[in-house]
């Protein structure tokens, strides 16, 4: 090749396309009609399904629901304090259960030899669904908090309640 032969380097294309900023355009922009209709196509008819399935699963499920608990669930009242305090709660407790959905009776607390652990076993073996145990000394915590006021005196220890919520009612 000698000098005189140049290479002509070829020119970018003009193209007719200009370039737009980023964002410029909203949705109802004309420009974005067919991007509109089909966003919007899948928008309405993802939303008709989850619809239509909310519909026809729900009220199984509803249904399955409508009357539970069939029955009351048993519980146990158990006195392990023996003291006044003990006894009053185990009969207001035992005697009011008959307008809820849980029927508590009175267990002596003999049948747990090991106080409120073998208590809160019993529930965990699903031997009932609700135990409500009056702990040990909770009227002598009492009576001698109001001959001495002590400060430090705590009622939330007095009464221990114990539940088992994952079961199912019909077994």
């Amino acid at each position: 090749m000698s000098d005189s032969d140049t290479v002509s380097q070829p020119s970018p294309p003009t193209s007719s396309i200009t370039r737009e900023r980023p964002f410029c355009r909203h949705f109802f922009a004309p420009c974005n009609a067919v991007e509109r209709k089909i966003y919007l196509k899948a928008l309405v008819g993802g939303c008709f399904l989850i619809i239509l399935a909310i519909f026809a699963v729900f009220p199984i499920y509803w249904g399955a629901l409508w009357k539970t608990p069939e029955r009351a669930l048993n519980g146990w009242v158990i006195d392990f304090d023996g003291g006044m305090v003990g006894q009053v709660v185990a009969g207001h407790l035992a005697s009011a259960s008959s307008a809820t959905k849980v029927a508590l009776t009175a267990v002596p607390s003999v049948n747990f030899p090991g106080g409120p652990n073998d208590l809160a076993n019993a529930v965990v073996e699903q031997h009932t669904w609700v135990a409500v145990a009056i702990n040990p000394g909770t009227s002598e915590r009492l009576q001698a908090s109001y001959l001495n006021p002590n400060t430090t005196y705590n009622g939330a220890g007095a009464i221990t309640m114990y539940a088992a919520e994952a079961r199912n009612e019909n077994a």
